[in-house]
Parts: structure tokens; sequence; C-alpha cells
């Protein structure tokens, strides 16, 4: 699993998508913007480009060569996702703490906050569940796993934007005081970490039955 995994940040990924991070993040800056674009931009350019180069490279069919575990493949190429994942949230908590800094403004949209992160992290949960699990069924096709998962994504993004425009009421429980914010962050960073989980799972037994 370790020299899995290693194979994956070091071959496998290219170094830019551990840099693209630290880009995204600068969109925090962007004053009156949507924000969860920023999560967004992972879906749109990291997972298309790494998945598609895993068929370029032929990758299963060297891993398939190896003596290792199918649940070892599975894991290494989730875990490699989720790091990726980490740093996109952790490069955008700086700068979008920074954006408040620097701005002070009131956003129409979700502001950045504790909940804001909250639902970021959710959103790469969400993500995970649908695609991990459905790319595995075949492990070569990644194109309606990923249309299906950015619509889920989308759609998540919005109740949570619109409601924040709309509702005052969703407003006032997202973006109310430091510490009213704990309860939705700690809800939706553990709906997103439990659905992460469940994703590799079921990636694993879909995997299971593939004949690579």
């Amino acid at each position: 699993m370790k020299n899995l995994l290693y194979k994956e940040l070091n071959l496998s990924i290219h170094k830019f998508y551990f840099i693209l991070p630290i880009i995204l993040g600068a969109l925090m800056f962007i004053p009156y913007w949507i924000y969860s674009f920023v999560f967004m931009y992972f879906f749109w350019i990291t997972i298309p480009q790494v998945f598609g180069s895993y068929n370029s490279n032929q990758d299963y069919n060297f891993i398939g060569a190896l003596p290792v575990e199918r649940k070892d493949i599975v894991n290494s190429k989730a875990m490699s996702i989720f790091i990726l994942e980490l740093l996109h949230v952790l490069f955008a908590l700086v700068f979008g703490f920074m954006h408040n800094y620097v701005y002070e403004l009131y956003n129409p949209f979700l502001d950045i906050n504790l909940t804001f992160f909250g639902v970021g992290i959710g959103m790469f949960g969400v993500f995970n569940v649908i695609f991990l699990p459905l790319y595995f069924k075949t492990a070569h096709f990644f194109g309606k796993p990923l249309i299906y998962a950015n619509i889920a994504i989308l759609i998540y993004g919005f109740i949570f934007e619109f409601g924040a425009i709309r509702y005052q009421w969703v407003r006032d429980l997202l973006e109310g005081s430091f510490t009213s914010q704990i309860l939705p962050f700690t809800l939706l960073t553990l709906m997103g970490v439990l659905l992460s989980l469940l994703a590799v799972k079921l990636s694993q037994m879909n995997f299971s039955k593939l004949d690579i």
C-alpha cells in the first residue's frame, strides 16, 4: 500500500496538480464571487486529467502484473485523490482568511467562514461517493461517473448558495457567530469524511469483481 501510494504521488500524478491548489486558492481574492467554484475546479481540471492519464499510460496493465491486492490498488488511488482534495481545502483556507483580512466585505453568496469550508469538505465527500465507485466498476471509463458526480456537486453547491441568498434563516444558520458555525461545520465535515470512507468501501467491492 505504501509503495503504491508513493507511485501515485510521484509517478502517476503530475506535479502540476500539487501546485494547482495554490493557483485556485488565489481565486479567493476575487471580490463578490461564488467561492464554491474554487473547490469545483478540482473536479473540472484535476480529476479528468489524472484519470485520463491512467488510461493513456496503461496504468492498470502495469499494476495488474504486480503482486498486490485489489483493495490496496483502490486505497492508493483514493488516498492520492483525498490528499489532493485536502491540499485544495488547506490553500483555500489560507487564501480565504487572507481575503477576509484584506477586503472585510459582505458577500451576497456564501461568506468565507468556518461553515463555508465545511460545505467544501462535504462537497468533496459527495463527489467521492459517486465518482469513485462508478469509476471502479470499469477502472477505465471515467466520463459518465464524472458527469454524474459533477451534476450532484452542482446541485449540492446550488442548495447552499441559493439558500444563503434567498432565505434569511439559512444565512443566519450558516453565517452567524463563530460559535454558531461550529455545529454546521462539524456536521458537514463529518458527512464529507464518512462519504469518502464509504466511497472507498464501495470502490473496493466493485473493483474486486472486475477482470483486469
